[in-house]
């Protein structure tokens, strides 16, 4: 691929490539390294990306692929998080009480509840992504606005 074209991708994804990393990694440094794992696979990639949806797809694909991998890795398993509450400047500023809320679920609903809602792909599309059948993501969908109804009605009281 040529490098304008990179260039290109980079900066247009780097946002939704960064924000699924975060979902699974749940801290900035680990999402950063996961999102420059994904885009050093994007340069060792021989695919041809015909359009832009596609190109988005596979890197949410392989995003999520770098981030499962890392999180079953023994050593990662046993060291101690440190939580030191930054987001990034690519965090979502609106709505901000939803979103934590969002982020506070475990992978399972939050990462199909953020392409859903917040990337506008279809229950078939992130389906095929995540290689889950499509009755279940929408019961993950159902499940995880439960769960974010039940968290944001006790943060009101």
């Amino acid at each position: 691929m040529e490098e304008h074209r990179l260039k290109q991708i980079y900066e247009q994804y780097f946002d939704t490539v960064y924000r699924v990393c975060f979902l699974y990694m749940k801290n900035q440094s680990d999402a950063q390294d996961m999102t420059q794992e994904t885009f050093c696979r994007l340069l060792s990639s021989r695919f041809v990306f015909e359009t832009e949806e596609r190109t988005k797809a596979w890197l949410v694909v392989t995003a999520s692929n770098c981030c499962k991998s890392q999180l079953k890795k023994w050593w990662f398993k046993k060291r101690v998080e440190y939580d030191d509450g930054l987001w990034g400047k690519q965090a979502v500023q609106e709505n901000r009480d939803v979103y934590d809320a969002v982020m506070s679920l475990t992978a399972k609903y939050s990462i199909p509840t953020y392409l859903y809602y917040y990337e506008g792909y279809s229950t078939g599309e992130i389906a095929k992504m995540l290689d889950i059948n499509q009755s279940t993501i929408q019961t993950r969908l159902s499940k995880a606005r439960e769960l974010l109804k039940m968290e944001l009605s006790q943060g009101e009281e």
